[in-house]
């Protein structure tokens, strides 16, 4: 699996957006304009509530103590989402953090915002391994991480998986890619 960083974040957020050309919000970010993308932010506002979004927002928004949070979007001048729809089209290569966050939010990238995703390597769902009533290994469970107990396969990277089922990854070829059904016996 690649470092995450900064760059990376970036990166995969953008990836995901013309992935998915806005996903849910298609619809306002399919041909983004700073009239929709205010009207997006206005659209999600109570509807996309995960645990770092209301600091996403309070970072974007400067919402003061008290404030309601749908009058200050909708009398926020357009201007302030013109770096987000440059930066969406192409026209610029980078954004602020307080932008590619609400970028985030918007498209429902995850992990965000940029602290978890970098944290997202430290003990990810790939780790996860218990041992069932008769001692075998149950691979990610979502209660147990002992990273001692994994067996790394050399040359390999575990880049997907959950309690059916793993797929590694060779570094050697990484378009080698292998799936295996994990059962407990």
């Amino acid at each position: 699996m690649k470092l995450k960083t900064s760059l990376t974040y970036r990166n995969d957020i953008l990836e995901k957006y013309h992935r998915e050309k806005g996903g849910e919000m298609s619809s306002y970010l399919l041909e983004p304009t700073r009239k929709q993308i205010k009207e997006a932010c206005i659209w999600l506002l109570n509807r996309r509530n995960e645990k770092y979004d209301d600091s996403i927002l309070n970072r974007f928004f400067k919402f003061k103590e008290g404030d309601n949070k749908l009058s200050v979007i909708e009398e926020m001048k357009s201007d302030k989402f013109r770096p987000i729809v440059n930066f969406l089209i192409g026209e610029t290569k980078s954004t602020s953090p307080a932008n590619l966050e609400l970028i985030s939010w918007l498209i429902d990238f995850n992990p965000r915002p940029l602290c978890v995703y970098l944290r997202s390597d430290e003990i990810s769902d790939e780790k996860k391994t218990t041992k069932n009533s008769i001692g075998k290994k149950n691979i990610f469970d979502e209660n147990y991480y002992p990273v001692e107990h994994i067996v790394e396969i050399p040359e390999t990277k575990v880049i997907h998986g959950n309690n059916k089922s793993i797929t590694i990854i060779s570094q050697i070829n990484p378009n080698l890619k292998i799936t295996t059904i994990v059962t407990s016996i």
